[in-house]
């Protein structure tokens, strides 16, 4: 009888062990943490003012303490350590963020708070190229022609790329191209959206003669 009694509490056991035990021992996994919204693209005024502007004037600083006797190329060994870290670095910030604009899928010229330069000089309506151009006003030239405005940015994007490979290597003609191109870079992106560094033309007919006193 007590050999019977004890099976059963062992079968009972063991049925109890199988029904319980793997759910005691397998605890539930805890919730997954809701994803973090991706970030905000940077606005094109604040990847200008505080990215490309700045390590561009780098850029072009560190260059012209490397020029040669005749002003036609760089000599690497003119450079510090230090020097061709930071050209690295201007490199690789630039290739990040001209990255970022190139594949949104809508970029915001300026947000409220920011100040574009020149815009205060804006007439508004409709920009003609030596004009001062306000947030509209550029905000619509970028939304009519998207494709154009990423092309540029990839363009951006491999100059970085170029000037970051180079400054691991020591690649003192391929910072030599870059410092000499990037201004022409910067400004084919300028002059269809915002405004260019070039005079404009000289006015069409005869100038007219000032007569002296």
């Amino acid at each position: 009888m007590l050999k019977t009694m004890g099976a059963v509490v062992l079968a009972a056991g063991a049925l109890t062990a199988a029904s319980f035990g793997p759910g005691l021992a397998k605890t539930a996994p805890a919730p997954a943490k809701p994803a973090k919204p991706a970030a905000p693209t940077p606005t094109v005024n604040d990847s200008m003012t505080k990215v490309m502007s700045v390590d561009a004037q780098t850029i072009w600083d560190i260059s012209s303490k490397a020029f040669n006797a005749r002003g036609d190329g760089l000599v690497a060994t003119k450079l510090t350590a230090e020097d061709w870290k930071q050209l690295g670095e201007a490199g690789r910030r630039m290739k990040e963020r001209a990255t970022l604009l190139a594949t949104a899928k809508r970029v915001i010229v300026a947000n409220p708070n920011e100040q574009i330069l020149g815009e205060d000089a804006s007439k508004g309506g409709v920009k003609k190229t030596w004009d001062a151009a306000n947030r509209q006003q550029i905000q619509a030239l970028i939304d009519a022609r998207p494709k154009l405005f990423a092309q540029h940015a990839w363009t951006l994007v491999r100059t970085g790329a170029s000037l970051e490979k180079a400054a691991k290597t020591h690649d003192i003609k391929v910072v030599y191209k870059v410092s000499a191109g990037l201004d022409e870079v910067c400004d084919g992106c300028h002059k269809p959206f915002w405004g260019t560094d070039d005079p404009p033309p000289p006015p069409k007919g005869p100038i007219p003669l000032i007569v002296g006193r």
